[in-house]
């Protein structure tokens, strides 16, 4: 008989050993979950495309990604920033006088080029309703200083926002607020030019 006990005690034993080693394995599989769920989190956020990586597969911006590649301000782009791009369309860049546009993209010509790039981009992140908001409280428009030093007027017409260049060129903003990890896009219907 207490070879019968001290069996069914060794069984009892064994299920609540069994039992005790398979716990910490539970918590193992779920602590391993947790951590792939936190990877998973910070990948989706580190995802989200830089200003320069939109403007280079963004077939709307095609021909203003062959003058960011010409000036070296693909680099400024994947910086930190924030930065607020009003990047001219395809569209925009076209309406440019005939043959302008190739001789921009000469090497001797590179100054004058990096002017105008350096034009559409201001050092800090500046959302739709931030514009709004400044003309309204400036009294009908806002001057804007770009990553040159040189300044671009946002107004209002409507409900429609434009940017007026030093020269007095007019052009519409048409998308607004394009999310980058480190800034924002508003595409222009127009070239903007410094003086």
């Amino acid at each position: 008989m207490n070879l019968r006990i001290a069996f069914h005690i060794f069984i009892i034993s064994g299920v609540l050993l069994l039992s005790a080693c398979t716990q910490p394995k539970k918590s193992t599989v779920k602590s391993q979950n947790d951590k792939l769920i936190a990877q998973a989190n910070v990948a989706a956020v580190e995802e989200v495309p830089t200003l320069s990586e939109i403007i280079s597969v963004d077939v709307g911006f095609t021909r203003l990604h062959e003058m960011v590649q010409a000036t070296g301000y693909a680099k400024k782009l994947e910086e930190e920033g924030p930065y607020t791009v009003f990047a001219p369309t395809n569209g925009a860049l076209d309406r440019l006088p005939p043959k302008m546009l190739e001789n921009l993209k000469k090497p001797e010509n590179q100054k004058k080029l990096t002017s105008i790039i350096s034009y559409h981009i201001i050092p800090k992140l500046i959302n739709k309703q931030d514009i709004i908001k400044a003309i309204k409280e400036y009294g009908g428009s806002v001057k804007l200083k770009t990553i040159a030093g040189d300044r671009l007027t946002a107004s209002m017409k409507g409900d429609k926002i434009y940017l007026i260049d030093e020269r007095g060129n007019a052009g519409r903003l048409m998308t607004n607020d394009i999310e980058a990890s480190n800034g924002i896009i508003h595409t222009t219907e127009s070239v903007m030019m410094p003086n």
